[in-house]
């Protein structure tokens, strides 16, 4: 069976704190098993006292921009955060395997409280087929157990999952909002094909939010 995108979000984060640290990139700390794959998120060292001013709670996202070619592109990375108190206020330390995706083993960036990221999830470990909007499960992210509520999704072909159309087939039916449809005036209506609230073999991608 293929993959699960998991999209997490964490509703908590709606306020975010954005500072300025240093980033330093190490070999004392090493990259996670399939952290490559996108099946776990990289291992950050921060101190304490940083993540208090960050009001972040098991994720942080750090925030560069990078100059590519005659451009600067946004480098985002996500990282599952454990606390050190050897690490100096306004740093954090990280694997050397994102030096290549950062450009440099230090340097100075944004980081704040992750508002969403994604996963990867082998099917065959986590089954979620005949699961539904609204159910709740469990998973393992670095060791780091997180209970999530299933919000919404969609399918190889894209169509959104409703949690108003009972099953797991598609249906075309009349939206007045989304998923599935954004009206561009008050009052506006479309036919629109659409998935119902239970996550199917064509599931590609599940979308949740952490319950804490």
């Amino acid at each position: 069976m293929a993959d699960f995108k998991i999209v997490i979000s964490d509703p908590a984060s709606k306020k975010v704190t954005m500072m300025r640290i240093k980033v330093k990139l190490t070999d004392t700390v090493q990259s996670e098993e399939g952290e490559k794959e996108g099946r776990t998120l990289p291992v950050c060292l921060i101190n304490p006292k940083t993540k208090e001013k960050l009001g972040a709670d098991q994720f942080i996202t750090v925030e560069i921009k990078k100059q590519e070619g005659d451009k600067k592109v946004k480098i985002k990375v996500h990282f599952l955060v454990k606390d050190s108190a050897e690490v100096p206020e306004g740093e954090i330390l990280a694997s050397k395997t994102l030096a290549e995706k950062f450009g440099s083993e230090e340097f100075e960036a944004i980081a704040y409280r992750t508002k969403s990221f994604q996963i990867s999830v082998d099917q065959n470990q986590l089954n979620l087929i005949g699961s539904k909007i609204g159910d709740n499960f469990t998973v393992s992210i670095g060791g780091t157990v997180l209970k999530l509520i299933i919000n919404g999704g969609s399918d190889n072909t894209g169509f959104p999952m409703r949690p108003d159309v009972q099953g797991a087939a598609k249906r075309r039916i009349l939206l007045a909002g989304p998923p599935g449809f954004i009206p561009s005036e008050n009052g506006e209506k479309r036919r629109k094909v659409v998935r119902g609230n239970v996550v199917s073999p064509e599931s590609v991608q599940i979308n949740c939010l952490i319950v804490r």
